[in-house]
């Protein structure tokens, strides 16, 4: 169990470290200084998540105010009578049914009270009752239309809640009392936020964002009660630091904390809103891998013709959560350098996330390269849709995988708008990773094909060309000079052109 005066403690001790300074934190995140190793007598993942998405300061004094403004925005929608959550119109054998009559949002702590806010009080509105029976009966039906609407949102977030991690005890463990109170909670923040977001309803995919965020947030809270005459011996300073982790406002919090991560960070937008920004962001994915590894791009797309969309939007709209394997803190602690990474202060940067994502998943296509370029079709899939993320035998060699996966990110990100630079830094990554495996992309300018020239020590020592180029017995040519490697550059831009030239000339 959490103990109070612990959590205080390491609370202070993280704010001394940074000096109360929001960006200072962040940085010491996305470097790995405050999230290597979990420093057991500072790291607190709740205390990351909450502060850059709920407070956006580490200023103390300031966080009752914010919690408080932050928690009576979900307190007003769970009392609204639109968004009242139809349980009883579950069937009466179901876990979650419950009767009409019995108090609405029953899992969520009712007695909690928000500090510095007012009561709020419900307001009854009279409904005008047209004396046209006709329009009488279309309002009916219209009700009782959007009732079934209700209902069956409310039975599909459901029906994901109850396959939410098979294999993670902390949602599956039958013996746990809490179980469906946990459970619950997750289905109640679900229809609520779909509800206030109807032009974009429930994708699939929300369900597994949401637990793991509450996963972490939960084990870390505590069952604090402001009323209770022992707190009088804590200051107004660790009294907000308990405030923070106070379970009884979990649900508020979550629903806060999932609203800015999806809405702000771009995850929304670019991969949920509409099938066009979705495919325009695999577009996106696409000339980012040519422009790094184009050997890995022409291997998936013309040899094996895999399309992107086969395999990545999992990628995309999972945040890599599945890729990363079941170690789930590995997802954890890229997801705690993601969420640094995020930026209001600039609509430019609104997309640094979602390029994050791309680019992250371009490193991983790197480091399995040697299995892309030798797999057929069937086998390629397989690799891409059950990724074979390494198990690391130690918590540092862990840590130090995420730190040098999301740096190499970083970089790409910082590089995305010179094509140049791009591939030279992808050349990087391929020595890194795949350092016996040598490839060159040449080009030939009577046939107007591209060739490889492959030469790999190990046992995989041929790779099948792909259908535009052509196996060379000649070593590859080593491009040190840098005209050299400009007048390549140049060439596949040309190429680029003439084939964008050559679509649009079709399509008119």
């Amino acid at each position: 169990m959490v103990n109070e005066d612990e959590v205080i403690s390491k609370v202070f001790l993280a704010i001394d470290k940074t000096k109360g300074n929001i960006s200072t934190f962040k940085k010491s995140i996305s470097d790995g200084e405050y999230t290597k190793i979990q420093q057991p007598s500072t790291f607190s993942r709740l205390l990351i998540w909450k502060s850059i998405l709920i407070l956006d300061t580490l200023k103390v004094t300031a966080w009752e105010s914010k919690l408080n403004d932050s928690r009576i925005i979900f307190h007003q929608l769970i009392m609204r009578d639109d968004l009242n959550i139809p349980w009883h119109e579950l069937d009466e054998d179901s876990l979650y049914y419950q009767s009409h009559d019995i108090k609405r949002k029953s899992s969520i702590n009712r007695k909690s009270s928000l500090r510095g806010t007012k009561s709020l009080k419900q307001k009854s509105q009279r409904e005008h009752v047209s004396e046209d029976p006709l329009g009488n009966l279309t309002s009916q039906l219209q009700n009782h239309s959007l009732e079934n609407e209700n209902v069956e949102l409310l039975q599909t977030i459901i029906l994901d809640i109850e396959r939410l991690f098979p294999g993670d005890s902390f949602f599956n463990d039958s013996t746990n009392p809490n179980l469906l109170y946990i459970k619950k909670q997750l289905i109640e923040i679900l229809y609520v936020w779909c509800k206030c977001n109807e032009s974009i309803g429930y994708k699939q995919g929300f369900h597994e964002i949401l637990g793991l965020i509450y996963k972490n947030i939960y084990l870390e809270s505590i069952n604090f009660d402001i009323s209770d005459p022992r707190n009088s011996k804590y200051s107004n300073d660790e009294l907000a630091v308990l405030s923070l982790y106070n379970k009884n406002f979990i649900c508020h919090d979550l629903f806060i904390i999932f609203n800015k991560f999806m809405l702000s960070s771009g995850i929304l937008s670019n991969f949920f809103e509409t099938e066009a920004k979705l495919t325009k962001s695999i577009e996106l994915f696409n000339i980012y891998l040519m422009k790094i590894d184009q050997f890995v791009y022409y291997t998936l797309t013309t040899k094996l013709k895999l399309d992107t969309q086969l395999w990545i939007i999992r990628y995309l709209r999972l945040i890599l959560s599945r890729e990363l394997g079941n170690d789930m803190e590995l997802t954890n602690l890229l997801w705690d350098k993601l969420i640094s990474s995020q930026s209001t202060e600039s609509k430019e940067l609104s997309n640094k996330l979602p390029e994050l994502i791309m680019f992250i998943t371009i490193i991983l296509l790197i480091q399995q390269k040697m299995d892309i370029v030798t797999c057929d079709f069937s086998e390629c899939l397989s690799l891409l849709l059950h990724y074979p993320i390494a198990h690391f035998k130690s918590s540092s060699k862990r840590d130090s995988y995420i730190q040098n996966l999301f740096k190499d990110a970083q970089r790409l990100y910082e590089k995305r708008n010179d094509d140049l630079k791009l591939y030279e830094y992808g050349n990087k990554l391929n020595i890194k990773y795949n350092p016996s495996l040598k490839i060159s992309m040449n080009y030939h300018r009577n046939s107007g094909e591209l060739s490889d020239t492959s030469n790999n020590n190990s046992a995989r020592s041929s790779i099948d060309s792909i259908t535009s180029m052509k196996k060379q017995q000649t070593p590859p040519k080593k491009v040190n000079d840098r005209n050299e490697q400009m007048k390549f550059e140049k060439t596949r831009l040309e190429m680029r052109l003439k084939k964008k030239a050559q679509s649009l000339m079709q399509n008119n």
